[in-house]
């Protein structure tokens, strides 16, 4: 089985586009869901472990004291990766309505586009960006877990530079980045049901 990272980009594209258009068409969760698991068990263990190895580097250059309040949270993508497949086992993983038809159209349609895009959010985690097929990795992950299972994008309690952090307040996710993407299209904050937090405006 190819790593995912050396398929040559004719091969990735297929698979993207592939995917994307076998996502448009789902009518619910239950619909899409098989597809990002199929997709995902593409990924093999070393597609894994350079995804993890890029974010430890990241991780590691960032100043103190920020990198260590980050460094809980920076698994995050490899964490809800693990949990969707669990749940997807364990007949867990959610079945019923798409949660924005709108968001969840545009999000895949997009998706081949921002997978070979050279613009790179500031505030994504770095997982693979930068290569295709990290990018595609991420954008199953949340596609599942922000479009699906209503997730943010960033774990409550995530902190960012300013000592802003993810919070949940009266059972709303406040974000302090959240509409701060709206230049590129492409990044996934536009598709988070977080909320923006108006006091990091």
């Amino acid at each position: 089985m190819a790593n995912v990272f050396d398929y040559p980009k004719e091969q990735l594209a297929e698979l993207i586009a592939e995917t994307s258009a076998e996502l448009l068409a789902a009518e619910s969760a239950k619909d899409a869901v098989p597809v990002i698991k199929k997709a995902l068990e593409k990924y093999t263990i070393f597609d894994l472990q350079r995804i993890g190895g890029n974010i430890r580097r990241e991780v590691e250059v960032l100043p103190e004291p920020y990198r260590s309040r980050y460094r809980p949270y920076s698994q995050d993508l490899l964490t809800q990766y693990h949990a969707f497949l669990a749940d997807v086992r364990c007949g867990k993983a959610a079945t019923g309505a798409i949660l924005d038809r709108k968001l969840w159209n545009e999000f895949w349609g997009r998706a081949e586009e921002s997978s070979f895009s050279e613009e790179v959010s500031k505030n994504a985690p770095e997982a693979g960006l930068g290569n295709p097929a990290g990018k595609f990795f991420y954008r199953l992950v949340y596609g599942y877990a922000m479009l699906i299972a209503g997730l943010p994008g960033h774990p409550v309690g995530m902190p960012f530079p300013g000592g802003w952090k993810v919070l949940e307040e009266n059972g709303e996710i406040l974000c302090p980045i959240r509409d701060k993407e709206k230049d590129l299209p492409q990044a996934l904050c536009n598709y988070c049901p977080a909320i923006q937090d108006e006091r990091c405006l």
